[in-house]
């Protein structure tokens, strides 16, 4: 019996030490990413302390831009009208911001990141609950790709996230 709760004792101190092992691994991920961030393919990570509102603005022109530009203070307005109706985080805004943006740009439907992000939260607005912006931001690009316009596509979005409101 000792050595049967022996065996179970050491395989349970192996399986909290390598948990401990992949937090310290992730953290030196993260910090790589972070590092990585001066690329063009880059995502704001975790540990960047790039403000998200100029690091999506830095992303949309393409090149340096000042905190002082309107890009970025529109962008950083746009993100904090989005954290009452989103469940992530700025930076996680600003990630997805930039990849739908890119996703549209190269179907030639490019438009600007601060416009983008206060349109998608009127749509959340309609459902009168905190809604997901990745899973927003996919039904969007969705209707958009397959030659929904820009309106139609914002209309029919908005039409279909009211409809949570009846069901809380």
């Amino acid at each position: 019996m000792r050595f049967r709760t022996a065996i179970i004792f050491a395989g349970v101190c192996a399986l909290v030490a390598a948990c401990g092992e992949e937090r310290r691994s992730a953290r030196r991920d993260d910090m790589i990413e972070a590092d990585s961030d001066k690329s063009a393919n880059s995502w704001l990570g975790a540990t960047d302390h790039t403000e998200p509102a100029l690091w999506l603005a830095r992303r949309e022109a393409g090149a340096a831009v000042s905190e002082r530009e309107p890009a970025v203070a529109r962008i950083h307005a746009a993100l904090l009208s989005a954290r009452a109706h989103f469940l992530e985080s700025d930076r996680m805004l600003a990630n997805r911001t930039a990849q739908l943006g890119e996703m549209l740009a190269a179907d030639g439907h490019a438009e600007d990141f601060a416009q983008l992000i206060d349109s998608l939260v009127d749509v959340a607005a309609t459902a009168g609950q905190r809604q997901t912006y990745g899973e927003l931001c996919q039904h969007y690009y969705n209707l958009r790709h397959s030659g929904v316009e820009r309106d139609a596509a914002l209309q029919t979005l908005a039409s279909r996230y009211k409809t949570q409101k009846q069901f809380r």
